[in-house]
C-alpha cells in the first residue's frame, strides 16, 4: 500500500471488522500496516488505538508475550493525552494485566488490575460491567498465587455486582461461585466450600447447553467436600455421576482415575463393601495413567493396604505397603 494513498480510517475500520469476525490474522496484518504507514505524532490517539487493537488481536491468538508491549504502548499514549483517569487508560491496563497473568507474572497482574479498578470505580461507579470484568481478572490472579484470603473478598464483590446487574442465575456466576468454592476447599474448609459449589452446580445445570466437563468437575469437587464433612450419602451419587462423564470423555483419563479413587475412599470411610472393587479399578487406572512408580500410585497402594489390613488380610496389606514404600524411596 503506497503511503500517498494510505487512509488510516479505512484500514482501521476494515481491521476492526476482521477482528470482530474472528479473522485475527487479517486484523493483525491491517493494524500493523496502519502503524507502519500512518503519519502520526508521538501522542496521536490513532496510533494508541492501533496499538490497543493490535494487542487485542494478539491476545485472541494466545500470543500474550507479543500482545503485552502493544497494550503498554497504547497505555503510554493514552496517559499522556488523557491523564491517568480515563476509560482508555483502564482498558489498556486490563489488557496488559491479562497478558501478565497469562505469562505467570501474577504480582504484576494484580497491580495492573488494581490500577484499572480504581479508574473504573471513579468513572463508572461501583456497579458496572467493567467492574465485573476487572474483579474477575483480579480474583483469578490471587487464586493463581494461592492467595485465597485475598481472592475471596474480590470474588464475593464480583458476585454481588453480577447479581445486581444480571440477576442471580447469570451463566458467568457459576464460574465465580465455583472459584469461591475452590478457595475454601484449598483452605481445607469443606463446610464453607459446599454452598458455593452447590450454587455453581445449580447454575451450570440450568444452562441451555451445559458444559458437561464443567458439570463433572463441579460435582467431583462438591463430592470431595461432602466427603470431608462425612456426608457420604451425598458424596457418592455426585462422584458416580462425575465418573460417568470422565470415563466417556477424551483426554480425561487422569480425571477418571482421581474420581475412581475418590469414590473408593468414600466407600471405605462409609464402611461400604464396594470400596475394594473401586480400589482395584483405580489401581489399574493409576498404573496406566501415572505409571507403576509414581507418588500418586503410592498413595493409592497405601489406601488399598489399609483396606486389606482392616479386613484381616495382613500379608496382602504388607505387600502393598512395601511396594508403596519402595516407590517413595525411589522418588526421594
Amino acid at each position: 500500500m503506497q503511503q500517498s494513498n494510505f487512509n488510516w480510517s479505512d484500514v482501521s475500520r476494515t481491521g476492526y471488522e476482521a477482528l470482530t469476525r474472528g479473522n485475527f490474522d487479517k486484523a493483525e496484518r491491517l493494524f500493523r500496516t496502519a502503524i507502519d504507514n500512518g503519519e502520526f505524532e508521538e501522542e496521536d490517539l490513532r496510533l494508541a488505538y492501533s496499538f490497543l487493537v493490535l494487542g487485542r488481536c494478539l491476545s485472541q491468538r494466545g500470543d500474550w508475550t507479543g500482545a503485552e508491549p502493544m497494550y503498554q504502548r497504547a497505555l503510554e499514549i493514552y496517559e499522556k493525552v488523557h491523564g491517568p483517569e480515563h476509560e482508555d487508560v483502564a482498558f489498556s491496563l486490563v489488557g496488559q494485566a491479562r497478558c501478565r497473568s497469562q505469562c505467570g507474572q501474577y504480582e504484576h497482574g494484580v497491580r495492573l488490575y488494581n490500577r484499572a479498578l480504581k479508574v473504573y470505580e471513579k468513572l463508572r461507579g461501583l456497579e458496572h460491567e467493567d467492574i465485573i470484568t476487572t474483579l474477575d481478572g483480579l480474583g483469578q490472579c490471587h487464586m493463581a498465587q494461592r492467595n485465597y484470603e485475598a481472592a475471596i473478598p474480590v470474588l464475593e464483590r464480583q458476585t454481588e455486582v453480577t447479581v445486581k446487574l444480571r440477576g442471580p442465575f447469570d451463566d458467568a456466576l457459576g464460574n465465580t461461585f465455583f472459584s469461591l468454592g475452590r478457595c475454601y476447599d484449598e483452605m481445607n474448609n469443606d463446610k464453607k466450600a459446599v454452598p458455593f459449589f452447590m450454587r455453581a452446580l445449580e447454575i451450570y445445570e440450568q444452562v441451555a447447553e451445559p458444559d458437561r466437563e464443567q458439570l463433572a468437575n463441579c460435582r467431583y469437587n462438591l463430592a470431595r467436600c461432602y466427603q470431608g464433612t462425612r456426608e457420604f450419602l451425598k458424596a457418592e451419587p455426585l462422584y458416580a455421576k462425575a465418573l460417568e462423564y470422565f470415563k466417556s470423555g477424551r483426554g480425561l483419563e487422569r480425571s477418571a482415575a482421581y474420581c475412581t479413587f475418590a469414590l473408593a475412599t468414600c466407600y471405605m470411610a462409609a464402611g461400604d463393601y464396594r470400596a475394594e472393587e473401586f480400589l482395584k479399578r483405580a489401581r489399574v487406572q493409576y498404573e496406566k495413567t501415572f505409571g507403576t512408580e509414581h507418588l500418586q500410585t503410592a498413595y493409592l497402594l497405601e489406601a488399598y493396604s489399609r483396606l486389606l489390613g482392616n479386613t484381616c488380610r495382613a500379608s496382602e496389606a504388607k505387600q502393598l505397603e512395601e511396594q508403596a514404600r519402595r516407590i517413595r524411596e525411589k522418588l526421594r
